[in-house]
C-alpha cells in the first residue's frame, strides 16, 4: 500500500468526525466589560466594569443584588491583566515580578479580591449594571516590602552647602538622555523607582526607604506639573527642586541628577530623612 492509500482511512475518519461533532459557530458574547486606568498623580489604580443584564439573564428589580454579586466576583478577572501590565521597576512589570519568583501569585490575588468599590449604577436603558472600582497603588507596593530597617544612606566626604528642605521635587519633564544607550527617551511611572547621581551611587530606592513609609504612600508622588497640588501635599511648601539630567533603566524608571544636587540631599541628616521616608515627587510627562 502506498503513502496515498494509507492516509485515506485517516482523511475519511477526519471528515465523519466533523460531521457527527458540529463545530461551534462563535463563542457567546460575554456579559462583561472592563477599563482600567492607572492614575500616578492620585495613587490610584481605577477600573470601570459593566456587566450586561440581559445577556447575563438577570432580570431587574428582583435581580439588582445577584448582578452586583455576580459582577463583583468577576472583578479579579476583569482587571487582572491590566494590573500585570504595570511597571514595578526599571525592568519589570508586576507580572514579570510574579514570574520570576518575586511575588507571590496568592498575595497578588489577595490584593485584587481587595478592590475598593466606589459607585453602582444601572445604565439609562436598565440594561447595563455599571460599578467603580480602586486599588491604592501604595497597598501593591506594599506586598514587595519584606525589610524591617532601612539600609543607611552613606554621609558625603565633600561637603556641598545645603540647608534643611520640606521635601524633594525632581523635574524630568521632556526627552533626556538615556544613560548606557545612544539613545532618548521620556521618564515613565513605576512603583519602585530609583534616584541616582552622575556617579550612579542610589540616592533614592526601595531597601534604602523606611517600610512604614513605603506602605503608607509608596516610594515617590508623581505630578503633571510644577503647580500640581501633590507636590505640596507630598513635599511640603518648601522643597528643593532638581533637574534631571539623565534618565536609567530597560523602562526608563529612573532619574540622574548631578553629584552637586545630590550632596544637597545626602549633605543634610534632615534631607536624607527626605529621601527615606519618600517625601519625593517626580514631576513628569503623563501620557
Amino acid at each position: 500500500m502506498n503513502t496515498t492509500e494509507r492516509r485515506v482511512p485517516a482523511i475519511i475518519a477526519a471528515i465523519a468526525t466533523l460531521i457527527l461533532v458540529p463545530m461551534p459557530l462563535g463563542a457567546s458574547p460575554s456579559p462583561y466589560s472592563s477599563k482600567v486606568q492607572v492614575e500616578w498623580t492620585t495613587g490610584l489604580i481605577r477600573a470601570e466594569v459593566g456587566l450586561d443584564l440581559g445577556v447575563a439573564g438577570i432580570r431587574l428589580p428582583s435581580g439588582r443584588s445577584e448582578a452586583e454579586l455576580q459582577l463583583g466576583l468577576a472583578v479579579p478577572d476583569l482587571v487582572k491583566d491590566a494590573i500585570l501590565e504595570v511597571g514595578l521597576d526599571s525592568y519589570r512589570s508586576v507580572g514579570e515580578s510574579i514570574e520570576d519568583g518575586t511575588l507571590d501569585p496568592s498575595l497578588f490575588e489577595d490584593f485584587l479580591e481587595a478592590g475598593k468599590r466606589t459607585s453602582s449604577s444601572l445604565s439609562r436603558d436598565l440594561g447595563r449594571l455599571e460599578v467603580s472600582y480602586e486599588w491604592r497603588l501604595a497597598d501593591l507596593a506594599s506586598l514587595y516590602v519584606r525589610h524591617s530597617v532601612p539600609i543607611d544612606l552613606p554621609v558625603p566626604e565633600r561637603y556641598a552647602p545645603t540647608r534643611a528642605y520640606s521635601g524633594i521635587v525632581v523635574y524630568a519633564q521632556g526627552e533626556h538622555s538615556v544613560r548606557g544607550e545612544h539613545l532618548s527617551g521620556n521618564l515613565r511611572a513605576c512603583i519602585f523607582p530609583r534616584l541616582y547621581d552622575s556617579s550612579m551611587k542610589a540616592i533614592l530606592e526601595r531597601n534604602l526607604m523606611d517600610p512604614v513609609a513605603l506602605r503608607a504612600w509608596g516610594a515617590v508622588a508623581y505630578a503633571a506639573s510644577l503647580d500640581d497640588p501633590v507636590i505640596e501635599s507630598r513635599a511640603g511648601g518648601n522643597p528643593l527642586r532638581i533637574i534631571a539630567t539623565e534618565i536609567f533603566g530597560s523602562r526608563r524608571t529612573d532619574p540622574v541628577i548631578s553629584i552637586e544636587d545630590a550632596l544637597r540631599i545626602l549633605g543634610s541628616p534632615e534631607n536624607r530623612d527626605l529621601a527615606r521616608h519618600g517625601k519625593v515627587v517626580f514631576v513628569i510627562d503623563m501620557p
